[in-house]
């Protein structure tokens, strides 16, 4: 009965696990930051602790930080987007030409945002209703946005934007905070909220896990879809802002090339999943902040742009491999190395290693106690580890020289 004492609560709560914590990818990427701020901090101290170089290297990686927000949620529903860079610089470029015309800051603003999101609707309108593949779709429209604004600009350049712009580019708080950070972490948390405690994050989770089911649950896919492609469109208009702001409040057709893959890297590098339906928003987030400290400790220690892309291109390899391994994968390797690939053979060895465990457990609480036949019972326990290992090591051997000989009339029989 609602509201009785009979009210029963069925969901499964874990509580706070500090070494699980510990262990975490999140964590994980934290230990990286902090290992490359390290690094930079011994090789190269005399820059690292001048004034202002830390702020410049976060202001200098954050241009990129609103494609990586809205990414995480492309990449969630198992799609891609490869065409938000040009959407940003076409967005950027309808600011830029209607500041020109002498309209109001405020109002061009808002027309490059919206131009961005009519792009990303029309991507979703092609992946979710029209069935397209999402990489041929956004690879096609990233030809034609960025054909658009080289037909339109030619080798011409922007340079009349809002003045704020640069603010959030380069401006710091206090001298000590970069405004572009803060910026970030505010939309950050939002997006956290909006994709582990709203319905709508949920919808993203469950379409991207299977859209079959999704569609049978009563949610519609294509909705979804739609509404995330407008909302990259969306986040690609304020990341024209950040872009534009750390360029110096300038603007080209040549600008912006590879902020997706950037973007995207960003974001597999913080856990989300290629495939769909796994991944947290704060991993994406402190990727962020690690692309940021990384491309930029490699310029200060004089690496060229051509082997910075190099070393950048490979630690991203070696983390995103490190998160793909799981439990599962060290089982199997471990089936194979040690068991033979005979499920029987793992499963007495992990059986014995699990008695053994437990006996050794109690000879540790026997020895702590004051049993008068404390001797004789640890005694026994050894000697049923001794047995249980040594019948653990027959058996195991017996079934090896069987799957050997099996193996063996197996390869003889099909001569």
């Amino acid at each position: 009965m609602p509201g009785s004492n009979y009210d029963r609560d069925l969901s499964v709560k874990e509580g706070f696990v500090l070494k699980k914590f510990l262990v975490k990818w999140e964590m994980i990427l934290v230990y990286i930051m902090v290992l490359i701020n390290v690094l930079l901090a011994v090789i190269k101290p005399d820059l690292y602790f001048t004034h202002g170089t830390v702020q410049s290297m976060i202001n200098a990686g954050l241009d990129v930080s609103p494609l990586v927000l809205g990414m995480v949620f492309i990449l969630l529903l198992g799609d891609i987007d490869v065409s938000v860079a040009a959407q940003m610089i076409l967005g950027g470029m309808v600011t830029g030409l209607l500041m020109d015309k002498g309209l109001p800051s405020l109002i061009c603003v808002i027309v490059g945002i919206i131009v961005c999101m009519l792009c990303g609707a029309f991507n979703g309108f092609c992946v979710a209703f029209l069935e397209m593949p999402a990489v041929i779709t956004t690879i096609s429209t990233s030809m034609l946005f960025r054909g658009i604004v080289e037909i339109v600009l030619g080798e011409n350049a922007l340079k009349n934007f809002p003045k704020w712009y640069n603010k959030i580019g380069w401006m710091n708080i206090g001298g000590i905070i970069p405004l572009s950070m803060v910026l970030f972490l505010i939309m950050g948390a939002i997006f956290i909220f909006v994709l582990h405690k709203s319905p709508f994050g949920r919808k993203v989770y469950i379409v991207g896990n299977n859209p079959t089911c999704a569609n049978y649950s009563g949610i519609s896919v294509k909705k979804v879809k739609m509404q995330v492609f407008i909302l990259m469109g969306f986040m690609a208009g304020i990341g024209s802002i950040f872009f534009i702001g750390r360029m110096g409040g300038g603007l080209s057709s040549s600008m912006g090339t590879g902020y997706e893959m950037t973007a995207i890297a960003c974001a597999v590098l913080g856990g989300v999943s290629t495939n769909g339906g796994k991944g947290k928003m704060w991993g994406p987030i402190i990727a962020t902040f690690i692309m940021a400290f990384l491309t930029y400790a490699l310029g200060l220690m004089g690496i060229d742009p051509n082997t910075k892309k190099i070393v950048i291109g490979v630690i991203l390899i070696v983390t995103i491999l490190i998160s793909t391994i799981n439990k599962q994968m060290i089982k199997d390797i471990k089936l194979r190395l040690f068991y033979h690939n005979n499920k029987n053979i793992e499963a007495i060895n992990d059986r014995t290693a699990a008695a053994v465990k437990d006996m050794k457990k109690q000879i540790k609480e026997l020895e702590k106690g004051n049993a008068s036949d404390k001797a004789a019972q640890i005694e026994k326990l050894n000697k049923k580890i001794e047995a249980a290992q040594k019948e653990c090591k027959e058996k195991s051997a017996q079934w090896w020289a069987e799957q050997q000989e099996n193996a063996k009339k197996a390869k003889e029989r099909f001569k």
